[in-house]
Order: C-alpha cells, then sequence, then structure tokens
C-alpha cells in the first residue's frame, strides 16, 4: 500500500470537528501558484487575455493561450493569465477558465480598459483585459514583468482623431515592465514614440544592435530608440535601477519577432492599408478598430499573419520569463549555515526523486462492511487527485519552503497531461516523459465507512528514473541542501541517487513509503547509503529496515494489541540497533506521535542532522538521545491522505531554515495538521506566507515543550 500515505501511516490526532465560515469572494483572485510565487519572490508573467477574447479566432485563441502559458513555464516563471469572470478578476486564469472565457461570445465579453474594470465588476461582466487593465491588476498584486503581443498607440491620422490608445498613459503611470513586439503595425509608429517620451516612459530594444524598434510583424519599424539590451541579464539590471529610482511610470522593452516568422514589409503594409480601407467603410470606431484590423488581415494575408502574430507572443513570453528570472536571481542564493566544518550556501532548491502518481478513490456509497471481491456493481462516488509521495512531498516543501526540484516520471498519456495540469509548474521542470509507459494510477477502494477496501495500482512508469536520468540533471544536485527520496523508485535509481548524494557530499532524507520495500536501498554498499542522514519509518516500516541493516529477522508484534508504553519499549529496541547508521530516525506510532531518535548535539541546532563525516577514531560517534512527542488534536479532520507527507515537509522546512529539533518537529506538526483540514492530499495553501507558519508552529512547540520526553 505503498501508493498511498494515509494518516494512519504516522498519525491520527484526536478529532473535534466544526463548520467553518465561507469567505465573500473578492473582487480579485490569485490563483495559489501565483500567490506562492509572490510571497517567496519567484520569477512571475502577467499575460492579457485580449488575445483570447478580441485577438484570436476559435480555437487559436484557446491553444495559442496555452502555448504561451507553457514557454513562461519551460524559460522558469510562473505564467499569470488575467481575466474577468462574472465580476471576478481573476490573476492566473485555470485551463477552465480560460477555456471558457474563450467561449464566451464576444458579445458577452467586454474589451476592459482601465475606464471598463469599474462597471465589468459591478455588474458581474466578463472580460479581456487589455495592456493597460493588465498593468494595473498586475501592479496591484505585486507582478512586475508582463508580456504582450504588441501594446496600442496613436492610431493613423489621431492627429484629427484624437484617437490614442490608453495603454501609452497607462504606461506613463503604472510601473510595470511590459515585453512586447514594439507597437502594432496598424497604428501611427513615429507619433506613438513621441507620446510616450512625453509620458516620461523608458523604451529599449532587446536584442537590437541598431536600436531599431520593431513593429509586429516585421522587425524594423524605421524607428529608433536610445537603449538596447543585449541580454536578459541587461533587462534585469535595468529594471533593479527603475525600481531603485522609484520613478512610477512603466519600461516597454521591444522584442523583434524571430526572423523566420517576421512577415514580408511590402506585403503586410499593403494589407494594412487595405485593412483600414475597409474599416472606414464599414464605420468601425473606437475600441473595435484594433480588433477588426487585426482580422482583416489575417484574411487578406490568407492567415500568414495570424501565425506571425503566434510566434512573436510566444517569443516575447519567453523573453519575459528569462528577464523574470535574471531580476529574481539575486533572491534564490541562502545560506543555510555551516555544517560539518564547512559553509554550506546553497540555492534554496532541494531536490525530491520519487513517485507522481494519478490517486483514483472511489467510495463504495452501499451501507456494506461486508463487501465482497465477486463481481458484484456497487455505486460509487469517485474523486481524481495528484498524488505519489515525492510529488507530495515536494509540492509541499514548495509551498511552505519556497522552492524544489522534482525528479519524476509520467507517461505521454491522457493520464499524464491530467497530472500535469493539477501540478505547480516549478514541479514539473525535471519530469520525465516515458512515451511507451504509462502513468501510474493507484485506485482506491473505500467502503462507506471510510475503510480501505482495496488498492490497485500500475508502478512501471518509476522504472524510466534511471542512473543515465540522474546523471542528466547532475546540475540540480550540485545546487541542493538535502536530497530527499521515496522507496517506489527502482535500486538502481536508488544507486544513482545516492552515487550523486557520494559527489557532491549531500544528505539524504529517506522516505520509505511501504513496509515491504522500505528496506531496498540498504542491499547496496555502504559507502553510499553512509548518506542517507535522516530516515522516516513507520512501525513496520522500521521493522524492515532493521532486517536489512542487521540481516536478523525481527518476532516483535507492533500492532494496536500493544499499549503506549509497550509500543515506546519494543520501538526504543529496534531504534537501538539501527541508530548509530544515521544522525536521525522519526518514528511514526499511529495516534501516539513520533518516537526521533537523534545525535545528542543537534537538539538546539538541527542542521547537524545533516552533517555527512562519519565516524572515526579522531571523531568518535556521538551517542544518540530518544525523545517521544505526542500528536496534537487536529480540528475538522477532512481528508486522511498526505499528512505523513506534509509532516515530512514541514520537518525539512524548519530544518534548512535552522531551527531546533523541537520547532522541525512542530512545523511538521502544523503541516501534517494543514492536509488533514484539506480536501487534497497536499492542501492548495498552507498559510499566508512564512510568518504565519512559523506563528502557528512555535504555539504548537509550547504545548510540546510542556509534555514530558522520554
Amino acid at each position: 500500500m505503498h501508493f498511498l500515505r494515509i494518516c494512519a501511516k504516522n498519525f491520527v490526532p484526536r478529532v473535534t470537528r466544526h463548520l467553518a465560515n465561507v469567505p465573500r469572494k473578492p473582487h480579485i483572485v490569485v490563483h495559489p501558484d501565483v500567490q506562492h510565487a509572490l510571497q517567496h519572490d519567484h520569477p512571475i508573467v502577467a499575460l492579457e487575455s485580449t488575445i483570447i477574447t478580441h485577438g484570436m479566432p476559435h480555437p487559436e485563441n484557446v491553444e495559442t493561450a496555452l502555448q504561451v502559458e507553457e514557454q513562461v513555464r519551460s524559460n522558469g516563471a510562473v505564467p499569470a493569465t488575467i481575466g474577468i469572470i462574472d465580476g471576478s478578476i481573476k490573476v492566473g486564469l485555470t485551463k477552465d477558465e480560460l477555456t471558457e472565457l474563450a467561449r464566451k461570445p464576444q458579445e458577452q465579453v467586454i474589451k476592459c480598459s482601465r475606464r471598463d474594470l469599474p462597471y465589468v465588476v459591478a455588474m458581474r461582466q466578463s472580460g479581456g483585459t487589455t495592456v493597460a487593465a493588465t498593468m494595473i491588476v498586475a501592479y496591484q498584486v505585486g507582478i512586475k514583468i508582463f508580456a504582450t503581443g504588441g501594446i496600442g498607440g496613436v492610431h493613423r491620422e489621431g492627429n484629427v482623431t484624437m484617437d490614442v490608445s490608453a495603454d501609452l498613459v497607462e504606461l506613463g503611470r503604472t510601473p510595470v515592465a511590459v515585453i512586447c513586439s514594439g507597437v502594432k503595425s496598424i497604428l501611427d509608429i513615429p507619433r506613438t514614440l513621441e507620446f510616450l517620451e512625453t509620458q516620461g516612459v523608458c523604451v529599449a530594444t532587446y536584442d537590437s544592435p541598431d536600436g531599431l524598434f520593431p513593429d509586429f510583424y516585421t522587425r524594423d519599424s524605421g524607428c529608433k530608440v536610445p537603449y538596447n539590451l543585449p541580454s536578459a541579464k541587461h533587462a534585469a539590471e535595468m529594471l533593479r535601477a527603475w525600481r531603485k529610482l522609484k520613478l512610477y511610470s512603466g519600461v516597454l522593452i521591444g522584442v523583434p519577432i524571430p526572423s523566420e516568422f517576421a512577415a514580408d514589409k511590402t506585403t503586410i503594409s499593403a494589407a494594412i492599408q487595405e485593412a483600414h480601407l475597409q474599416a472606414k467603410a464599414q464605420g468601425i470606431t473606437g475600441k473595435e478598430v484594433t480588433p477588426f484590423l487585426l482580422a482583416a488581415i489575417s484574411r487578406i494575408t490568407k492567415g500568414s499573419s495570424l501565425k506571425s502574430n503566434i510566434a512573436l507572443i510566444k517569443n516575447n513570453a519567453a523573453v519575459a520569463a528569462q528577464i523574470a528570472n535574471a531580476l529574481a536571481a539575486r533572491h534564490l542564493a541562502i545560506d543555510v549555515g555551516t555544517v560539518g566544518g564547512a559553509s554550506n550556501t546553497r540555492l534554496k532548491k532541494p531536490i525530491v526523486v520519487g513517485a507522481s502518481i494519478l490517486d483514483l478513490s472511489l467510495t463504495v456509497n452501499e451501507n456494506k462492511r461486508d463487501m465482497k471481491l465477486d463481481g458484484a456493481t456497487y455505486t460509487a462516488n469517485a474523486k481524481q487527485a495528484a498524488g505519489g509521495v515525492g510529488r507530495n512531498i515536494a509540492e509541499a516543501i514548495y509551498k511552505l519552503y519556497g522552492d524544489v526540484n522534482l525528479i519524476s516520471a509520467i507517461g505521454k498519456d491522457q493520464l499524464g497531461k491530467s497530472l500535469l495540469e493539477m501540478m505547480p509548474a516549478a514541479l514539473q521542470r525535471g519530469l520525465v516523459v516515458d512515451k511507451e509507459r504509462s502513468t501510474s494510477l493507484c485506485s482506491i477502494i473505500f467502503d462507506k465507512f471510510g475503510d480501505c477496501k482495496l488498492i490497485l495500482g500500475n508502478m512501471e512508469i518509476h522504472n524510466s528514473i534511471t542512473a543515465e536520468c540522474l546523471e542528466a540533471h547532475t546540475q540540480l544536485f550540485a545546487e541542493a541542501p538535502l536530497i530527499v527520496m521515496d522507496s517506489n523508485v527502482s535500486t538502481e535509481a536508488m544507486k544513482g541517487v545516492l552515487q550523486q548524494a557520494q559527489k557532491y557530499k549531500l544528505p539524504v532524507f529517506f522516505e520509505p513509503t511501504d513496509m515491504f520495500i522500505a528496506g531496498k536501498p540498504f542491499t547496496l554498499p555502504r559507502e553510499l547509503t553512509q548518506h542517507i542522514r535522516i530516515v522516516k519509518p513507520n512501525k513496520h516500516e522500521l521493522m524492515t529496515i532493521v532486517e536489512a541493516i542487521t540481516g536478523q529477522k525481527v518476532n516483535y508484534k507492533l500492532d494496536g494489541q500493544l499499549n503506549k508504553s509497550q509500543l515506546l519499549q519494543q520501538t526504543r529496541e529496534l531504534l537501538k540497533q539501527i541508530e548509530s547508521h544515521f544522525n536521525c530516525i522519526i518514528a511514526t506510532l499511529g495516534d501516539h506521535g513520533v518516537l526521533i531518535s537523534f545525535r545528542s548535539d543537534a537538539a538546539q541546532d538541527a542542521r547537524l542532522l545533516l552533517d555527512l563525516p562519519i565516524a572515526t577514531p579522531a571523531r568518535p560517534k556521538l551517542p544518540h538521545n530518544v525523545r517521544f512527542y505526542a500528536a496534537p488534536m487536529v480540528p475538522n479532520i477532512i481528508n486522511v491522505s498526505g499528512a505523513g507527507d506534509s509532516f515530512c515537509a514541514g520537518f525539512i522546512t524548519a530544518l534548512l531554515r535552522a531551527r531546533t529539533l523541537d520547532e522541525c518537529v512542530a512545523a511538521g506538526f502544523v503541516a501534517a495538521e494543514r492536509a488533514l483540514q484539506s480536501e487534497s492530499a497536499v492542501p492548495k495553501t498552507y498559510f499566508r506566507d512564512n510568518e504565519a507558519f512559523e506563528s502557528r508552529y512555535k504555539q504548537v512547540l509550547t504545548t510540546l515543550q510542556q509534555q514530558q520526553c522520554i
């Protein structure tokens, strides 16, 4: 049953239940992935939604929007597409929300600039946000960089009609950096640049040595701007200076369309001229002009302009993500202290190697405890969720600690696509996609009373994590302060992980996962397994590990018939047999709590649990202390899946932040508490910020310290 991390495998706190108040729906709703990135200064790129609602026909609008988001993710940033659905401003549209917005008839969707926002929100309408509206919302939530196709500007004959896009005024008063392919070719570009200068907007080109400003479909508008930024690093340095100066105006960076997608200047100019004549003949005015012209040009050029449009938007998203990464780079390095006498300054990205699984839970409706596997049909409620021990731990670390790298495997199938949609973008950087094997699916059948009756799972995909795959990600190991490994991966993969640990002198946290496979790594040579510094077995997994290390059969019966005193005594005896192999053993004892064996000098500095050097005559092995922590009471339990994985993540987060051992355990308990109160194995959000997390676990710490430790 190693597919499922149920609470009984770790602890089942005493239960009280109450009903939670339902919060009022805010006008701006930030997606949890975006909120997390904001809290931890991760790179984010805002994206507009008028390309979805007014810029392109269906289905190209949906396909392009998803491809643009993927460009942001693949370049290491979090995409935040902004749109309005039924009066609620969404920062980070889900795939379903994006599709819903795209499918609405245009007459039901308002093209929203600054002036339109109050009406659309008040009347609970839906809308696609223009450059101006997207800048406003991005600034309000704290997003610094925004990628789009091209901005609005001064319309042709604007000196007569006074038709000037609100985008230009917004750039003059809202401090967001806009990455685009310049001003749309349908506009008066020289007058637009003059207007931006009057507004005090810093305008630069990107990787255009001659300073030629792009004009959407082509790389050369015929206009030059004063500054060129040759790389993402240079752009980030300019944006840092811009922020320090607090100018409270935007920055515009013009990225030329890739050469292979650039339109012929003569052909596109003729198409634009013809489209303008059509607009004039049909009396098109105001904010309807731009979408009309773009659609007309696409028809006139037989779709070639649409292909150029799609290519430049995707390229801008990639460049924006690279700039966002460069801008955030200074926030990534931290010092987790000195361990073993050496400085241990690394990027704050522990690495997790383990299983990613799509969990399908089926709860039978019939009021029967004697379910039989006799071919009968039972009605049931089905629920699908992202699971897998390694994946769960990685997502929890990502949300609690700030960042993480995950090496895991999925198939190139519909199950894999479903699993990806449920996973934060940061967890997808190190995924192995196997075209031959199926994504791991775990089907869990519960009776009406919540008792697990049967588990079916295919685990072959995890064999796709090979030593070669791990070696290909060697840089991730080189930059990690800690490796977390679950036992679902093959013994060969474990060997590869431990070889990386040996190569970079890294400690390993081992999550045994299941009693039948808990002993797998301990069949490997001692020079490799010595890097496993912390293990977290339940009582049955502990016996398996003792048998694997000592080679002797354990005859204890650690079952429900033992009282607490007997259980603790037998567990202490088991810990004694293997404590010399580890710096810390966290033995989880069901609803009683956890019994921890740890090296005696680590109580006040838990980082010493990551110490790697093995005992020598000059440096004898330090004795271990054993301490028991009772499981705290948890109100309003909703779901018992994933609590143990959250405990791991909470413990590791506090450990890497140089907390005491007691604080690490308290952090583990409160993370598990949040998982128990969530419908999913890993909550959408644990705490609003780090301060709230620390405040909560320090409350629990006070209770733990009042209890007598063994």
